[in-house]
């Protein structure tokens, strides 16, 4: 038998820095903490298709609530009232796009490709 290697260095996300007041903010390195809470508050919203409108206004405040997690998650200095007075409501819908869409994007990703591997055992 040959020796594998996995080199999880190489599978590391592009970097994506978020820039504001003063600070460069590493979002690309999402804790599976994170992945993982942001997939049961997805779950208890339900299919917010079928749902209508009316889960919009909770879906957006799980989606600013991840975004916040991982803002302090990706600097120790960065808390509640930090993000509060520096980052208002257009910019976190920025970061809803650019942040928590491709993750949403990869987990789903992701979980199809594993039942599609599962249903060819």
């Amino acid at each position: 038998m040959g020796e594998e290697i996995i080199n999880l260095d190489a599978m590391r996300p592009e970097k994506q820095i978020i820039e504001v007041a003063g600070k460069s903010i590493d979002t690309s390195m999402i804790s599976f903490g994170i992945i993982l809470t942001l997939i049961d508050k997805m779950e208890d919203l339900g299919d917010v298709k079928d749902s209508g409108r009316k889960n919009t206004k909770r879906m957006l405040s799980v989606f600013g609530e991840i975004i916040d997690d991982i803002l302090k998650e990706a600097d120790s200095t960065i808390d509640d009232k930090w993000i509060k007075k520096h980052i208002g409501g257009f910019q976190k819908m920025m970061l809803i796009d650019k942040v928590i869409t491709p993750l949403l994007d990869n987990v789903t990703k992701g979980s199809s490709s594993t039942k599609k591997k599962r249903s060819l055992m």
